[in-house]
């Protein structure tokens, strides 16, 4: 015989927790079963949880949840049951920290333990949005529809994502371009040329000096300025984790022209279409509320949404505290307040969502087809620049030869 310590659930709905003594786990469930309360967990007494040995910051992306979802939701819709959905799944991400995760969560489920639960034990890989759905799915007894919505959710936030960073490649690369040749010309190029001139004693222009000092700079000070630009890559980071720096960082971001638009347009887009998925799978909108305010990746934006879930515990509805806020589009404020006076907020905040999308989409396309010929004339000009300077006196030193 042996001690098990337990959390269940009775017939009202209590958390309980206790202990029970039983031959083996199996039985200890079922002599609780008999008692009328619910397992959410139990293990033998004595013993330690086993933890998961998994890499430092390591992470699901929107694209494992993407795809997560979508089986699951495909695997339960086909009549499979959870616990052979989970082992389906932790197969198929099998030698990776995710696949690690299902496992964990599979030994929990088969145990007796909730699938929200079990999930709510790993936040690094399962966002709150996800956890609080599948709760709602356990309650409603329709986890395969909150699976598939959130299959459809996580798709259209990676469908984004993708667009953006498609349109941004092109540039990033043209500006990788123009640092690594300015780099090479300076400090590679150029100094072949300096002792020429010496020799010569030729009188150099301006722009010739500027280039020239510019390269022994380079050549001089090149490994403190990468030390120089490591630590403010690593001070912004530090700055950026504080609370303050956070709340800084977060609304300077969504102040920047131009840049700033397509930021507030992403987070708009991400917090109307995270509360209408929370709200339609029956989710209260002040736990709605609640999830929805830490996906918005600002934090100066988050620490304002605070008092706007004050408000809507005090009894306001949701249109004016946003609009108080004074940060997201007049649109979006527009349409909170005729979906609350109609009745319809689930459906307005999905035709916000799907404009505010599209509108990203639209801005990054039109910010990327203004910036590549800007690009590409900033590269010529530099690299001009740097050649007339070597060139011209050149020119003149030929000048003097010929008179």
């Amino acid at each position: 015989m042996a001690e098990y310590v337990y959390s269940a659930m009775d017939s009202s709905g209590k958390k309980v927790s206790g202990t029970v003594i039983a031959e083996d786990e199996q039985s200890a469930i079922e002599i609780l079963k008999a008692r009328n309360v619910f397992v959410l967990e139990i293990k033998e007494k004595g013993t330690l949880q086993r933890e998961i040995k998994l890499p430092f910051g390591q992470r699901s992306t929107v694209k494992d949840l993407s795809i997560f979802c979508r089986q699951f939701a495909t695997m339960l819709s086909a009549g499979i049951s959870i616990l052979s959905c989970l082992d389906v799944l932790r197969q198929q991400y099998r030698g990776r920290p995710f696949g690690k995760v299902i496992s964990d969560i599979y030994e929990k489920v088969e145990r007796g333990t909730l699938l929200s639960s079990a999930m709510r034990e790993h936040p690094r890989f399962f966002p709150p949005i996800l956890v609080n759905m599948v709760e709602a799915g356990e309650v409603a007894g329709s986890i395969d529809k909150s699976m598939d919505k959130m299959a459809t959710h996580f798709e259209k936030e990676l469908k984004l994502r993708q667009k953006i960073v498609n349109a941004l490649m092109y540039p990033a690369i043209v500006i990788s371009v123009a640092v690594i040749v300015l780099i090479i010309l300076l400090t590679y190029v150029i100094p072949t040329f300096v002792g020429l001139f010496e020799e010569l004693n030729v009188e150099l222009p301006a722009t010739t000096r500027f280039v020239i000092n510019s390269s022994k700079f380079m050549q001089q000070n090149g490994i403190y300025l990468l030390f120089a630009i490591v630590a403010l890559v690593f001070g912004y980071k530090v700055f950026k984790s504080t609370p303050t720096g956070g709340v800084i960082v977060g609304k300077i971001k969504i102040k920047m022209p131009v840049i700033g638009r397509i930021m507030l347009g992403q987070v708009t887009s991400r917090f109307t279409r995270t509360l209408a998925t929370l709200l339609n799978a029956g989710v209260s909108l002040i736990t709605a509320l609640d999830t929805t305010k830490n996906i918005l990746s600002n934090a100066y934006i988050e620490k304002e949404f605070d008092k706007v879930i004050e408000r809507v515990k005090g009894g306001e509805g949701l249109s004016y505290p946003i609009e108080d806020m004074g940060i997201f589009p007049k649109l979006m404020n527009i349409m909170l307040k005729t979906g609350e006076e109609t009745g319809q907020l689930e459906y307005m905040l999905e035709k916000a969502a799907d404009y505010y999308e599209n509108e990203v989409e639209n801005q990054v396309t039109r910010l990327t087809s203004l910036f590549e010929p800007v690009m590409i004339v900033l590269l010529a000009l530099m690299v001009g620049f740097l050649l007339a300077s070597i060139i011209m006196p050149m020119f003149k030193l030929y000048g003097s030869i010929g008179t």
